[in-house]
């Protein structure tokens, strides 16, 4: 699944590339395979020994105070380690591989990304579908914050899905005036389309997305990607359900979204908190090994790929947000709700077939 080099600030410029797959970008052009019509028992099978291979060394009994936890992250880090041991929850360490290893434990299996970069760390997708009007101030505001919070390079993908509106439009001319923004256009609608497009063309070892409205205040998104960035997780969720959390929405999608959580664990016992919460980060390497088996490409596809992360052992990192729904939101809920079902249903056949899961500690900021 990998691709070139897809560099952040050049190739705004001239007419939008035609991908193989039929969608169309600013600026250079990268493949985007379609998933698979079935999910192959053997890249199961690769998926589950990925993770094995990832959590091998670690010991979960084995507890180390924050401070001896090493990673390039400075004071944010230091704090959210700090807070780890408040709530209850262990920072891991790393046991040799063999008893007769000395005690210090070694280097982590996710080596920590270096300090210093020339081509983006993090690849934000911001996924759009008809959002002329929120598209330009929101994008526009994104970058400001990350332009002054975030310490390695950036790039900001706007992910078109099918928009019939001025989307497409105001999303090339963002790329345009902004170095660090690049558009991408799908000819068929579906978030997660758009999220596997745009994170399978990437070459950014850390890949997120956040949801155009910005109802997840930015001040978490800093916290949500550092674990990835030290080493210290697979993926990281914004969470809306953990301690910590302030939300701001109506009593209807209160309930829908604690429903659908707690249903989610009932039939897939899941062990994270919030699957619908759109703000969500992976590193590229588990982001390879994940999107070939992920099959939904419109809301379930989160569900899916934390599902498929959690039973092959992979760190899941979660962060407390502040959330404000969006009151003109235009997210269909009742025919979101029956995908949703649909799409448990098809996991709990698929996950019957795969055997037991492997697994590994959560972790909550």
């Amino acid at each position: 699944m990998a691709a070139p080099e897809h560099p952040g600030g050049a190739g705004h410029a001239g007419a939008p590339a035609q991908h193989e797959s039929g969608a169309l970008a600013v600026g250079p052009a990268e493949h985007v395979s379609d998933p698979p019509a079935h999910v192959d028992a053997e890249l199961v099978a690769q998926l589950v020994e990925f993770g094995a291979t990832r959590s091998s060394e670690y010991d979960a009994d084995h507890v180390v105070p924050a401070e001896h936890v090493h990673d390039d992250l400075g004071t944010t880090a230091h704090h959210d380690r700090h807070r780890e041991q408040r709530t209850g929850n262990h920072v891991i360490s790393i046991r040799p591989g063999r008893a007769t290893a000395p005690a210090q434990a070694p280097a982590p299996r996710r080596a920590p990304l270096p300090t210093h970069h020339d081509e983006p760390v993090l690849d934000l997708v911001v996924p759009v579908f008809n959002e002329e009007k929120d598209l330009e101030p929101n994008v526009r505001r994104l970058h400001t914050h990350l332009r002054d919070t975030f310490p390695y390079p950036f790039r900001i993908t706007i992910a078109d899905n099918a928009s019939t509106d001025g989307t497409a439009r105001i999303a090339a001319q963002l790329a345009l005036d902004i170095a660090e923004v690049t558009s991408l256009r799908l000819p068929v609608k579906g978030r997660g389309r758009a999220l596997r497009a745009a994170w399978s063309g990437s070459r950014a070892p850390v890949l997120a997305y956040l949801d155009v409205d910005l109802s997840t205040g930015l001040a978490a998104l800093l916290p949500l990607v550092a674990p990835l960035i030290s080493g210290h997780s697979d993926l990281a969720i914004g969470t809306r359900l953990a301690s910590g959390a302030r939300v701001v929405r109506g009593p209807k999608r209160e309930v829908i979204s604690r429903c659908y959580n707690t249903l989610l664990h009932w039939t897939l016992a899941v062990g994270f908190s919030d699957a619908q919460c759109g703000f969500k980060a992976v590193r590229r390497e588990a982001a390879e090994r994940l999107l070939p088996l992920v099959r939904d490409e419109e809301w379930f596809f989160d569900t899916e790929l934390l599902v498929l992360a959690e039973r092959a052992g992979l760190r899941i990192h979660e962060v407390p947000v502040d959330w404000v729904d969006d009151p003109d939101s235009s997210v269909d809920i009742l025919a979101t709700a029956l995908a949703d079902l649909r799409g448990i249903a098809r996991m709990r056949r698929t996950l019957a077939a795969t055997g037991p899961r492997a697994r590994r500690p959560r972790t909550t900021a």
